[in-house]
């Protein structure tokens, strides 16, 4: 799995660090996983796929099959605004690169860049109808029960005041095995 992630950050044309800052897996995760020293968990191949949705969990996972999903695989969400029955192929880079929260009309006038805004401003609000959004270990929140406030005990903080320290006696050792004792006057 990990030279699939290393072709996805070739693919991509990102660095390590960018790619871990971009799918957001902990940088040091990532090359523990690069290197060899830890295999890819179910949350970093989670992170990979909801940030890049057109990658075929197929080709990640196992390495089969294509590296992205086809048009016949999975409906995009151009073809589905479109209405249309041809379906274009997007460039992964496109969605990878298209960083912008703007209106997709605003973004640019070119219908290939404006394609890629629509498509990835349809993936974030759409999930995938081949594989649902959202982690297997994510559990409904309950809002019927309130949670219990914790009762915190106030305690209060005294100072006592310590009658002033004197000194009593002062020694000194020598490197000869020899020592003073200095006492002071009372």
């Amino acid at each position: 799995m990990k030279d699939r992630i290393r072709q996805i950050m070739e693919d991509q044309h990102l660095t390590q660090q960018s790619f871990a800052q971009m799918t957001q897996i902990s940088t040091p995760t990532l090359s523990n996983i690069l290197t060899g020293k830890s295999r890819a968990t179910l949350n970093t191949v989670e992170l990979i796929k909801r940030k890049f949705p057109l990658i075929s969990l197929d080709w990640l996972l196992y390495g089969v099959g294509p590296m992205y999903i086809h048009d016949g695989a999975a409906p995009t969400p151009s073809d589905a605004t479109s209405g249309s029955g041809s379906a274009a192929r997007h460039e992964p880079t496109d969605m990878a690169l298209d960083f912008s929260d703007d209106d997709p009309a605003e973004v640019s006038s070119s219908p290939q860049s404006a394609s890629a805004a629509s498509l990835s401003a349809h993936s974030s609000s759409q999930p995938s109808s081949a594989y649902p959004s959202g982690s297997l270990f994510d559990q409904p929140v309950s809002h019927s029960v309130n949670p219990t406030r914790k009762n915190i005990a106030q305690t209060e903080v005294k100072y006592i005041d310590k009658p002033q320290r004197k000194i009593t006696e002062i020694r000194i050792f020598y490197d000869d095995q020899t020592w003073e004792t200095f006492v002071p006057k009372k």
